[in-house]
């Protein structure tokens, strides 16, 4: 199950930077490989949208690591308040995972 932190949890102000880090995100739509040993499926990417409200921010689309894990360093939100940030499939905007963030 994919998963979205921020350290730190609770940035003091909107000028800290924060790293933003997505665990667990599955690489592709299939679990098995075949027997010359890659995925049967084409890699998934995913896109952060970062909430207030309204969409104050969207990231690039990325794909995740081995371990199903991407990072994003130096990260400022715009201004102080309680953001969503939600992962998204990007090839069906569907929402893999989210997190809360309140920004003082």
């Amino acid at each position: 199950m994919a998963t979205i932190t921020c350290t730190p949890t609770s940035p003091h102000a909107v000028v800290d930077f924060c790293r933003i880090d997505v665990t667990g995100a599955d690489q592709n739509d299939a679990g098995a490989y075949t027997t010359v040993a890659y995925p049967t499926m084409p890699e998934l990417r995913y896109y952060l949208k970062f909430t207030e409200s309204v969409e104050k921010g969207r990231s690039y689309v990325f794909g995740v690591g081995e371990t199903g894990a991407h990072a994003f360093n130096n990260y400022v939100f715009p201004d102080p308040g309680t953001y969503v940030v939600t992962l998204h499939n990007a090839a069906t905007n569907a929402q893999v995972a989210t997190l809360t963030v309140t920004v003082r």
